[in-house]
């Protein structure tokens, strides 16, 4: 019993046992483990996918339409990098139709997705930050003539390959589902705010590639499918 009460009190000291002595009994209760949380991976992912939005557009024929794709990386599920690349496309009467803007050029956005949602069941929560750019050529003609008010002299309006460029930022707040395996759905919100803007003397752009109708700040938003790797 010595002997026993003696390695009882050693384990006591090395691993916290716990021993009670009752009677002839002696109960030993050992202490329970915690389960560590288990680690996440840094790198537990990319996807690749596009706005569904701009195609649609196209297709139903509106004057105007941005088709973009997109990469993405998932850190820990919860920081996610990721680059937008896409054609702004606009075809454009103006005025009574008597202008025309036509522009075709890309655009490229970077930034940042943060997931808000604690819960990592597959659905996310996005609050996001994006810098956007584009450097284009844009068309300015006009079907009639312009007469001079002063001379009245009329002048033709074909301006083509005038250069423009603009930098702007975004701030996203967005939703993502997943559909099926690997196959993802999402859609955000945007508020955009233009930083910067070159045109030439003859016009401003009536829109920017990457970023909207041309304004200081606007709205936006996106549609799209992914699949997640």
């Amino acid at each position: 019993m010595a002997a026993l009460l003696c390695w009882c009190s050693g384990a006591v000291a090395q691993d916290t046992l716990s021993v009670e002595v009752s009677g002839d009994s002696i109960t030993v209760t050992l202490p329970k483990k915690e389960r560590k949380p288990r680690e996440q991976r840094f790198l537990q992912g990319v996807a690749v996918g596009a706005d569904l939005v701009g195609w649609v557009m196209k297709a139903a024929g509106a004057d105007w339409a941005m088709l973009e794709v997109l990469a993405r990386v998932n850190l820990k599920d919860k920081y996610f990098p990721i680059f937008e690349l896409g054609l702004g496309e606009a075809d454009h009467s103006g005025n009574d139709q008597d202008y025309q803007y036509n522009v075709r050029a890309p655009y490229f956005r970077v930034g940042m997705d943060y997931n808000i949602n604690k819960k990592h069941n597959g659905n996310r929560m996005f609050f996001g930050l994006r810098y956007g750019f584009s450097f284009f050529n844009y068309d300015l003609t006009s079907p009639t003539p312009l007469t001079d008010p002063v001379w009245k002299e009329s002048r033709p309006f074909d301006y083509e390959s005038l250069h423009g460029s603009a930098h702007w930022g975004e701030i996203v707040f967005g939703l993502e589902m997943r559909l099926w395996k690997m196959i993802r759905l999402g859609w955000d919100a945007r508020i955009k705010f233009r930083f910067t803007q070159k045109t030439d003397e003859v016009g401003p752009p009536w829109l920017i590639p990457g970023y909207g109708k041309n304004d200081t700040s606007g709205w936006g938003g996106t549609f799209k499918v992914l699949v997640e790797l």
